[in-house]
């Protein structure tokens, strides 16, 4: 009768590790066609064909990981900012070169039209000052947030994919994807889960 028992005991035990297993493999599986279909939608070349999408590992991501995260792509937009304005004054220089030309050929009406733009541009480079000091002052802020921030707490995760894509011109590229999620294991995008405290317009200096 023991015997009985124990091997019922047993066999209800495999019986439950084996549902667990099949209900991991299947919310794995499903997370993986959720991912798949995510990458075809929002991160791939329309034109491309993709060969093979693989979920490679699931990382956790906590608030420090974030910060540096934000402090990373505002440092990229700055770097942007400054190579704008370093552009901005070379212009100014030379639309000043320009008008001393036109004071030598006694040429007013190209004066004229060069001040205008003079003006133009100087207005530019002084609004991505502006940019630039308000850039630099939420960096710093972040900065100093990420020094003490939590980094055991999990407030998300990443999932590495491997991926082949095959191009219109038949060349072949293997890469690594990086698929954000937040506590649910819900595929979010990037721009959502940065929620960066400012994003630059570019294209008011364009």
């Amino acid at each position: 009768m023991n015997i009985c028992i124990k091997n019922l005991h047993s066999l209800l035990l495999l019986t439950s590790l084996f549902a667990c297993k099949s209900t991991r493999e299947k919310e794995q599986e499903n997370l993986q066609n959720d991912m798949h279909s995510f990458f075809k939608a929002n991160m791939m070349d329309s034109t491309s064909t993709l060969d093979s999408f693989r979920l490679v590992k699931i990382d956790t991501i906590n608030q420090r990981m974030l910060f540096f995260e934000q402090s990373s792509v505002l440092g990229n937009q700055l770097d942007n900012l400054i190579g704008l304005y370093k552009l901005s004054n070379e212009e100014l220089s030379n639309s000043v070169d320009k008008m001393r030309l036109y004071r030598m050929i006694n040429s007013r009406d190209l004066i004229e039209i060069e001040k205008n733009d003079f003006d133009k541009k100087r207005e530019k480079g002084q609004q991505i000052r502006k940019e630039i000091d308000t850039l630099m002052s939420i960096t710093k802020a972040i900065d100093s947030s990420l020094k003490n921030a939590d980094t055991t707490k999990a407030i998300g995760f990443q999932a590495k994919c491997f991926y082949q894509l095959r191009r219109k011109d038949k060349s072949v590229e293997r890469d690594t994807a990086f698929i954000l999620l937040n506590l649910n294991k819900d595929i979010v995008k990037r721009s959502d889960f940065l929620k960066l405290p400012y994003n630059v317009d570019f294209s008011k200096f364009q």
